[in-house]
């Protein structure tokens, strides 16, 4: 039995470290050398240096001794101080000056989707520390918080376990979080307030958990924030969207003061539908290798003929399917086109099946 302050070792893996607190039922938080707290089941740890009632550790005679008691001076041991966490500065990134939260759903058996629950983490993709609160809105706009704390650069943290049943009562995510460093001087960012609507239905598509950077597993990634800006589907605030339909509209007048060539420059939003029926009338006597290379020709043609534009953003359908056409477009931008701006397109219009592009 595993309590806390017991010193373990993990069974399956390298490492271990002394038990800090149960996260839940049969989880249990491991503070390793380094200070950082990682999640592990019970069933994992070896305990190697075991407490007693008090907290104190638990001194086992040697065997070829003997086990008669000791007379000696009584002495009054005081409970040891908390361990206070030591965390060293990870390595910076060199986009990691702008942030990049993202929000991760985790299925713990993807084979068994349908009934399996999800891990839940939070993930600091850039060179900031995020001190954060973790909570669930419900119907009336309460919320409620399920965890908070300190979230280090480049670094993911395991929030909780949702079992299947509890998504649809959770209805809602907000995740509030101030950005600093603990060291150095660093531009300051704003306040992020996140929140993200749980929809039961995207936890039973199996194309909605896809290979990722962050997992060796298939998971759900949601952005909150990329380069320092909101993720298109962060809802609005509905005091902000009144605001904006009560305000008067702009004069007529100062309307055609504004210039035809100031207008030209803000290009329109351009969509490129990827679906081979979109493309072709009919794919007779093709098969999968060609219609995926089709469809890259399309994408290739599309890039150079707008390659002049310098801010231009298209948006390319490429659709959920299996992810096939998708992983070749990322393919293609990092090898041929680095220094295009990449994001997934709003998730509200296109929902997971789609990705804007904006020339540089």
């Amino acid at each position: 039995m595993v309590k806390i302050g017991d010193r373990v070792r993990f069974l399956n893996a390298v490492g271990g470290g002394v038990v800090s607190r149960f996260i839940k039922k049969d989880v249990v938080g491991v503070l390793d050398e380094d200070g950082f707290e990682i999640p592990v089941l019970e069933k994992e740890c070896v305990v190697i240096a075991d407490v007693n009632k008090m907290n104190f550790p638990v001194e086992h005679p040697h065997p070829q001794f003997s086990t008669q008691p000791v007379t000696a001076p009584i002495t009054v041991k005081t409970t040891p101080s908390p361990v206070e966490e030591v965390w060293e500065e990870a390595g910076e990134t060199d986009y990691g000056n702008e942030l990049n939260l993202y929000l991760a759903f985790v299925p713990t058996n993807i084979k068994s989707l349908l009934s399996s629950p999800f891990d839940a983490f939070l993930i600091n993709d850039s060179n900031y520390s995020l001190s954060f609160c973790y909570a669930s809105t419900n119907h009336k706009s309460e919320c409620s918080c399920r965890d908070n704390g300190t979230l280090h650069p480049n670094t993911k943290l395991f929030l909780e376990t949702i079992e299947r049943e509890d998504i649809n009562k959770i209805q809602r995510i907000t995740i509030q979080a101030v950005a600093f460093k603990k060291s150095g001087s660093y531009a300051p960012k704003p306040t992020l307030d996140c929140e993200v609507k749980l929809h039961f239905a995207d936890f039973n598509k199996l194309h909605n958990f896809t290979e990722n950077d962050f997992f060796d597993e298939q998971a759900m990634i949601i952005p909150l924030v990329e380069k320092d800006l909101p993720a298109a589907f962060i809802a609005p605030d509905p005091e902000q969207l009144k605001q904006a339909m009560l305000q008067k509209e702009t004069p007529p007048d100062a309307k055609k003061q504004t210039s035809d060539k100031k207008r030209a420059r803000i290009a329109p939003v351009l969509e490129i539908d990827l679906h081979i029926n979109k493309l072709l009338d009919t794919t007779a006597g093709m098969d999968n290798a060609a219609i995926l290379n089709y469809q890259m020709d399309q994408f290739r043609g599309t890039l150079e003929q707008y390659k002049n534009k310098k801010g231009q953003k298209i948006v390319f359908i490429h659709g959920k399917g299996e992810g096939v056409l998708r992983k070749e477009i990322l393919k293609e931008l990092k090898s041929q086109y680095p220094g295009y701006y990449v994001q997934d397109a709003s998730f509200r219009e296109y929902g997971f099946g789609a990705t804007m592009i904006t020339i540089r």
